[in-house]
């Protein structure tokens, strides 16, 4: 008896499923799961959203800014020269945004430098700014500095794995 073209092509169909690794069929699975999660996003943000598991990021672009977060943050291009970025330190969030003509970044940072080290750090290299407020809560550090021009919130935090995350919040005026 012949098979018919449809059945043959079922038949190749079921085969290269079932011949697929697993790791390949994961990956599918994964990459569908990114595709809803990118588009319910989008419905709430009003936004393009872009999720690459695999390597661990996730990008929102709207009208009022951008967000990315995992391997690929990077501290955004205009990011106030004013504000120095901790040396020693890998971008892990970064998000720019505007409001009413006002600017604002916030980048999440990692070290395996102490919290310690990046206090002083800061301490130092925050030249034209003044300290509003500091608080020291042992493992952690935050300290608002203001200039004419922008308000700098700066975070230090001890992680685990003998990591220090570093949190910039900076407004403009």
């Amino acid at each position: 008896m012949r098979a018919t073209l449809p059945v043959v092509l079922a038949s190749v169909v079921v085969a290269t499923a079932l011949s697929l690794p697993s790791m390949g069929c994961k990956r599918l699975a994964e990459r569908a799961a990114e595709k809803a999660e990118e588009k319910a996003l989008e419905k709430g943000t009003g936004g393009q959203v872009s999720i690459n598991g695999q390597k661990g990021t996730m990008t929102i672009v709207t009208d009022a800014g951008q967000m990315t977060m995992g391997e690929t943050a990077k501290i955004p291009d205009d990011f106030p020269k004013a504000v120095p970025v901790y040396a020693n330190a890998k971008p892990k969030f970064a998000l720019k945004s505007a409001t009413n003509g006002k600017e604002a970044w916030s980048v999440n940072l990692e070290t395996t430098d102490t919290k310690d080290q990046v206090v002083a750090f800061y301490k130092a290299n925050m030249s034209g700014f003044t300290v509003a407020s500091t608080m020291d809560m042992g493992t952690s550090t935050m300290t608002v500095y203001q200039s004419p021009k922008f308000d700098v919130t700066i975070m230090a935090a001890a992680e685990s794995a003998g990591k220090t995350g570093v949190t910039l919040n900076v407004a403009s005026k």
